[in-house]
């Protein structure tokens, strides 16, 4: 599990990356003495929580988390805080932030949350593997991060999605998803989000009661000509002489 701290104080800092890094399978991957340069690394790097001061210098703590949640609803973050004011736990809750913590801090608090996180990320990966499939077969997939971008092609594929769109949403950059998503899964992003397009269009094109070009704009596709070309180079054959055979084949059933 990746970690960053948040913190403009170096004891605090260092104090809690010593506590975190006696965990196995817990990394302090960064460090920040303010909230700039934790959303700079956040841009470029995996992250799995994100613990943070309120009061630092420059951007503040509840700020930098706003920016993330405008693309990221997802991030555990956890707040360390000297200030125990209603105004800013209610901005807290409000944000999603997952534990408001007050210090002088206390390490089983901290160490008992991230637990709780770990075995919430672990339990997801885990349900995402056994649901991610591509249309090929079921995608041999560890990484959590891949798990996220795959679950966003699965919900978002019907809309204008583009890898720009994904990398957004995991708050990463768009050169980094898809690096990891081709060492990951073996095929571009776009690739991907093709195949996945493709199989759906084919569960549409079974009700003949929809036109061929309505199932194109119900699998994201706007020109239905282009649909049209994309499923014969796939699959040798145009929509309309799929659903011919899939008619026949129904009728001899």
């Amino acid at each position: 599990m990746n970690i960053i701290i948040v913190d403009d104080e170096p004891k605090i800092r260092k104090g809690l990356g010593r506590l975190l890094g006696l965990r196995e399978g817990w990394i302090v991957s960064g460090a920040f003495a303010e909230a700039e340069s934790a959303l700079a690394f956040l841009y470029e790097n995996e992250v799995d929580v994100i613990i943070t001061d309120i009061q630092m210098p420059g951007m503040q703590g509840l700020d930098m988390v706003h920016h993330i949640r405008e693309v990221n609803r997802e991030i555990p973050v956890i707040i360390i805080s000297g200030y125990s004011r209603f105004d800013y736990a209610q901005r807290a809750i409000e944000l999603g932030v997952r534990k408001y913590i007050t210090k002088p801090t206390s390490p089983e608090e901290i160490t008992q949350t991230l637990e709780q996180i770990e075995q919430e990320l672990s339990a997801r990966a885990e349900a995402l593997r056994r649901t991610v499939a591509s249309p090929e077969g079921t995608v041999p997939v560890q990484n959590l991060l891949i798990l996220r971008a795959i679950e966003y092609i699965e919900r978002n594929y019907p809309s204008k999605l583009t890898l720009k769109n994904a990398s957004n949403a995991l708050y990463i950059s768009p050169n980094y998803l898809s690096e990891l998503f081709k060492r990951t899964v073996g095929q571009n992003f776009s690739d991907y989000l093709n195949d996945v397009r493709m199989e759906r269009s084919r569960l549409y094109l079974a009700d003949v009661s929809r036109k061929i070009g309505d199932v194109s704009e119900l699998v994201g596709f706007s020109d239905a000509r282009y649909f049209s070309s994309a499923f014969r180079k796939k699959y040798g054959m145009t929509p309309l002489d799929y659903r011919n055979k899939f008619a026949a084949l129904g009728e001899k059933a």
